[in-house]
């Protein structure tokens, strides 16, 4: 009984506290995790941006009683933006060493892997990232994918419209395509191509919702506690569903 009149006041604390802030969240165009529906590169109101990620997030808040503003801005604004204020938040952004220590983390959203993609009859055969050096592979121009190919002597061909390498693929102007697999499908989809495939996975990246790190505390482990129970729902994978 003492319990139950502990977790009572601890839920009437949190949401009293909630109710005189309001959540300033920041994302960026990067489909099918962030996107607006208008194809526009800003976004101002959270009824036109979507994506998996957001999507997560919309529930996320809702559940959690907190409200919250939403804008899809560019990358750089946004990372700095969440930086300058407590109660401010980006998502979806790859936890890395460097920056752990820089925010407060709720998450994960969502894999943001490193795929590459090929043709569904290929005979390509990829066991280690060396063994696609000899392949040309399309790449999204100034991605960290691509950045990666060049920096370490890859044959890259960039392009600055990603959803035009599915095409690439399929009509062998390429060999493989980098990608993640959710963005792959998603393109592919778009471009009415179905007949290629993820072949080897270069590595695994999770994407999360980085708050400022003078958020309070309890915020984020009532964020965390009620992702959780999302992701044990399945809702975070029917989410993921929808986009494929």
């Amino acid at each position: 009984m003492i319990a139950k009149k502990l977790l009572l006041v601890s839920v009437l604390f949190l949401s009293a506290i909630a109710r005189g802030e309001t959540f300033n969240l920041v994302t960026e165009n990067f489909p099918p995790f962030n996107m607006g529906e208008e194809d526009h590169k800003y976004e101002h109101k959270a009824d036109a941006i979507s994506g998996i990620n957001v999507d997560i997030v919309k529930e996320l808040f809702k559940r959690s009683g907190y409200d919250y503003r939403l804008k899809l801005r560019n990358w750089n604004y946004a990372y700095n933006f969440a930086q300058r204020k407590e109660f401010r938040g980006v998502f979806g952004t790859t936890l890395t060493d460097a920056r752990k220590p820089l925010f407060k983390w709720v998450g994960p959203l969502a894999k943001n892997d490193w795929v590459f993609f090929a043709r569904n009859d290929t005979t390509i055969k990829i066991n280690s990232v060396e063994d696609a050096k000899p392949y040309l592979i399309g790449c999204y121009k100034d991605d960290s994918r691509a950045q990666f190919l060049k920096n370490n002597g890859f044959n890259a061909s960039e392009l600055e419209d990603d959803s035009l390498n599915p095409k690439r693929l399929q009509q062998r102007q390429v060999d493989l395509w980098i990608s993640s697999t959710a963005s792959g499908y998603y393109y592919a989809k778009l471009a009415g191509v179905s007949d290629i495939k993820p072949i080897f996975t270069i590595r695994d990246t999770s994407l999360y919702l980085a708050m400022n790190k003078d958020t309070p505390d309890e915020h984020i482990e009532h964020l965390n506690k009620v992702l959780d129970k999302m992701r044990t729902e399945g809702y975070l994978d029917k989410v993921y569903s929808n986009y494929k």
